[in-house]
């Protein structure tokens, strides 16, 4: 069954039900028959039929060709001509509509199928069309949008690197006029500190994908800085083991603050009064990810240890509450141990920005 809705609008009721009969016969759903234009957009308006049958004499005010041109004004709706009206005038007139078809009484039954077939075929056609059209123009609209928008971005992360950089230029500069050695330590970390930020801004900038940076490229970029900042023995070795894994800059950032802080500790304080003939010193960071995307990172060196008396991380440094709360900060957990050197593995998920923000 084909079952399409379809409006009759014939002003002679004998003519009307043999169309209606013909039409139920070939499958179709007739909702109305109407003898006028004015009842006809009525009609129309209730049942929002697949297609509109028209004859050109009507009842009423309007003649055929008015109301198919009020249709097509208001609806998007087949019209089909069904008259025995053919002289150039009419005709001219009812192309004027955009009629999807037009059948000359006597009609033959084959006729009306192929031209109301035809009609209801190409009116999808021509929707379909449109539609791709609207869908190729919205496409290009959002790509060129998203263009725009990863060009804002990316020179966004350019500014702020810039500013970074500008921030860290000034304390350097600072510096070199402080003889205190203790605040010139805490310079030089903050400076580290803001390096460490600055890279992972400027990694983005390069990335050919904004929403994340390979963590394992920064890795090497963030020990190479800390080696040449902090390391005056050459036997310290800095060993890196990791994946190829992407971070976004949400869930970097604060990441990067505790691999800078951990491997600064190190290269300050693990090795001092260690007897330069003993074993290879040697700092190891290794950082993966599981099938769960949760991400381990390990940090560990064989140095002295810290005392006794010291304990991750509240009785410990300024550093040792700074790493813990960006620990918490990721949601993650973290297993300490503070002889034989000292090791930090911690677990973590990557954040998420909008998560966070529904959170709070």
């Amino acid at each position: 069954m084909v079952n399409e809705k379809i409006i009759i609008v014939e002003d002679e009721e004998l003519v009307a039900q043999d169309i209606k009969l013909i039409l139920e016969n070939l499958g179709y759903n007739v909702p109305a028959i109407t003898p006028s234009g004015e009842e006809a957009l009525k009609k129309i308006e209730k049942y929002a039929p697949d297609s509109v049958l028209m004859d050109i004499m009507l009842e009423g005010d309007m003649d055929g060709i008015e109301t198919a041109q009020m249709i097509l004004d208001l609806y998007d709706i087949p019209v089909v001509y069904l008259t025995a009206y053919s002289n150039e005038e009419i005709l001219n007139r009812a192309k004027m509509t955009e009629p999807y078809g037009y059948v000359l009484k006597p009609f033959k039954e084959r006729d009306l199928q192929i031209n109301i077939e035809m009609a209801i075929y190409k009116h999808e056609a021509r929707k379909s069309r449109h539609q791709l059209l609207q869908q190729k123009a919205v496409n290009k609209y959002l790509k060129k949008t998203l263009e725009e928008k990863e060009t804002l971005m990316r020179e966004i992360h350019h500014r702020v690197n810039n500013n970074l950089q500008i921030i860290i230029s000034l304390l350097s500069l600072q510096s070199k006029y402080i003889e205190d050695e203790m605040f010139n330590d805490f310079l030089k970390d903050y400076v580290n500190q803001l390096k460490s930020m600055s890279m992972i801004h400027e990694k983005v900038y390069q990335s050919k994908d904004l929403s994340s940076i390979n963590f394992n490229h920064y890795l090497y970029s963030l020990a190479s800085q800390l080696s040449s900042s902090y390391k005056k023995d050459p036997d310290i070795d800095i060993i890196i083991n990791s994946e190829n894994v992407f971070l976004n800059v949400e869930t970097a950032i604060p990441c990067g603050l505790i691999i800078n802080e951990i491997l600064t500790n190190s290269l300050k304080h693990a090795f001092v009064g260690v007897n330069p003939s003993s074993d290879k010193r040697k700092i190891i960071v290794e950082f993966y990810s599981d099938d769960n995307a949760r991400f381990e990172l390990f940090i560990s060196d064989n140095g002295v240890g810290i005392p006794e008396d010291v304990q991750f991380p509240f009785n410990g440094s300024f550093g040792f509450k700074m790493i813990n709360t960006l620990i918490n900060q990721l949601g993650g957990t973290v297993d300490f141990v503070g002889n034989c050197g000292t090791s930090f593995r911690i677990q973590f998920e990557e954040l998420r920005y909008l998560e966070r923000v529904r959170n709070h």
